[in-house]
């Protein structure tokens, strides 16, 4: 099965982390694009900016759920045999609760990679031009997907997922050994 240390992320933690970047990279070209577009609503009424705003945070939630389910209905299609047996098959036209928990887990997983990789760019970058550099490095990531600070939301993010697969095992595990209640 697993060939190296537990403390090294598993092929299917580091897909996922991957994925889940260049799925939010994506995001956030569009989302981008729709608030250029709506910057005209903003102005008049601020309310309405600031819902926006709310929406906008909130929806690589949707995004990454909607994205898992149907993945997981093609994956489940062509090949069943991918899927543990402790978990259910994606059935349905709407994403179901591990596809809505994958994708609060994934909004998760980004927002603390990114604060891990700020956190480590603030270490490694000489001090006083800190916030200069901090910008040009998310600038170039806008531009170049290969950056050190990709970099470091990747390794993030595996880990933070390889701690998903762990938790996710214990939790199995411990249902299994559960006795029912007579």
């Amino acid at each position: 099965m697993r060939n190296w240390p537990s403390w090294i992320p598993d092929p299917n933690a580091w897909t996922s982390a991957i994925l889940l970047i260049l799925l939010m990279r994506g995001l956030a070209v569009v989302l981008r694009v729709i608030a250029q577009m709506g910057d005209f609503l903003i102005h008049p009424s601020p309310k309405l900016g600031f819902i926006l705003w709310i929406f906008a945070c909130l929806s690589p939630i949707l995004l990454i759920a909607v994205v898992h389910h149907w993945l997981y209905r093609f994956l489940d299609y062509y090949s069943p045999t991918t899927r543990s047996p402790e978990i259910a098959g994606t059935d349905g036209f709407f994403p179901g609760l591990m596809s809505w928990w994958e994708g609060l887990y994934g909004w998760m997983v980004l927002t603390l990679s990114v604060l891990a990789s700020n956190v480590i760019l603030v270490i490694i970058l000489p001090m006083p031009e800190i916030v200069y550099n901090i910008h040009q490095f998310w600038a170039q990531t806008e531009e170049n997907l290969l950056t050190l600070s990709t970099l470091l939301q990747a390794i993030a993010a595996a880990y933070l997922y390889q701690f998903e697969y762990f938790v996710r095992q214990h939790l199995i595990s411990v249902s299994s050994t559960r006795q029912p209640h007579q």
